[in-house]
């Protein structure tokens, strides 16, 4: 068993701060500032060119691309290396030809990473984009739906989409998962969702720029792909003729970075070696108790499911979270909705969770 102190001190901003705001960016285990430094250093002074490093680059993300396959519970040839969770719904959007009069069905809790491709596509495409209750999207798909696109976990209250419904519907799913990859159990097979999009720097703990797509086999034909590159061909040396690469890596975003893929498997060692089950079980389990504390403490906590965020209603919640701040706890506001968020990691600890039940109370 994994012993919580133990893994709480691999994360050095836990030494000042109570730092509850993976949901915008995960913690930096101290491994993966060793893995950057090293790799920035190995470039400083060997140079970046030569067959050698060429190799070493896509060596690395080949481990990369396999560690995210763990964690999705999917193939490594089903897996794309992108930027962030937006880069992998503008993926999926671009690459389906969204054409006018095609109907995205997208839900009342949405981030701005997913809105702001279907406004584009809206405004490019003449497609149509219907907004329905997180809770209520099964029901509201019509004839005219091509694609559901919504969050696997929603990143205003913490509720956890029933993809059951979506998926029996017939229609493709795109799921957000920023808030769910390293938070949540996933298996996106067993999800049966077509397009898994998720962010690396947030519940995985890696550097911004950093994430991955999953397209379901039988869909990757469906998409082209939206900005072709060197690392989408199947032979670089025959570019004009584009045959595309084997698998889901033709969507890959640009050449992949060697500080990124050193910094995010390291992140993810990190993770694995306390084991997942043991990392998903005891956020999900420390985030319970937060919100049912607040609940005692009387303050408004929003309805959520089994998942590492927890939101509660504050008058003005920028301030609120300014005041924490001065106490030494970091978490975020959600203005839009007048909510204050705190994400829960298997790093948290039960004395900070109490500190911030008892100040949040104090009003």
């Amino acid at each position: 068993m994994t012993d919580p102190a133990g893994f709480r001190s691999q994360f050095p901003v836990l030494e000042r701060l109570s730092y509850l705001n993976a949901g915008t960016e995960g913690p930096l285990p101290r491994r993966a500032a060793v893995a950057a430094h090293r790799r920035i250093d190995l470039e400083t002074d060997g140079g970046r060119c030569g067959r050698t490093y060429f190799d070493e680059l896509m060596a690395l993300a080949a481990r990369l691309r396999a560690a995210y396959a763990q964690v999705l519970g999917s193939g490594e040839t089903e897996v794309a290396l992108t930027g962030s969770t937006t880069d992998g719904v503008n993926t999926v959007l671009a690459g389906l030809d969204l054409r006018s009069g095609d109907e995205v069905l997208t839900s009342d809790e949405e981030h701005p990473g997913l809105l702001a491709p279907l406004g584009r596509a809206r405004r490019r495409h003449g497609i149509s984009v219907r907004v329905a209750p997180f809770a209520e999207l099964p029901s509201a798909v019509t004839p005219t739906t091509r694609l559901i696109a919504c969050s696997h976990v929603s990143w205003v209250s913490g509720r956890v989409a029933d993809v059951s419904p979506l998926v029996a519907t017939g229609v493709p799913v795109l799921l957000d998962a920023a808030q769910a990859l390293g938070a949540i159990p996933v298996d996106v097979r067993a999800l049966g969702c077509d397009f898994y999009a998720a962010s690396g720097q947030k519940w995985l703990c890696g550097p911004e720029g950093s994430g991955c797509l999953y397209v379901r086999p039988d869909r990757l034909d469906d998409l082209l792909v939206p900005w072709p590159g060197y690392t989408s061909l199947a032979d670089p040396q025959r570019a004009l003729e584009f045959e595309p690469a084997e698998g889901v890596a033709r969507l890959d975003h640009g050449f992949p970075p060697g500080m990124r893929s050193a910094w995010a498997l390291a992140s993810l060692e990190v993770l694995a070696e306390a084991g997942w089950g043991w990392v998903h079980q005891r956020a999900a389990a420390l985030a319970e108790w937060l919100a049912e504390r607040l609940t005692e403490l009387g303050l408004q906590v929003g309805a959520r499911g089994r998942s590492t965020l927890v939101s509660w209603s504050a008058q003005d919640a920028e301030a609120e979270v300014a005041r924490l701040a001065a106490q030494g706890f970091v978490v975020r506001s959600i203005p839009a909705f007048g909510l204050v968020r705190a994400s829960v990691g298997a790093w948290s600890s039960e004395e900070e969770l109490e500190g911030l039940a008892s100040l949040a109370a104090v009003r």
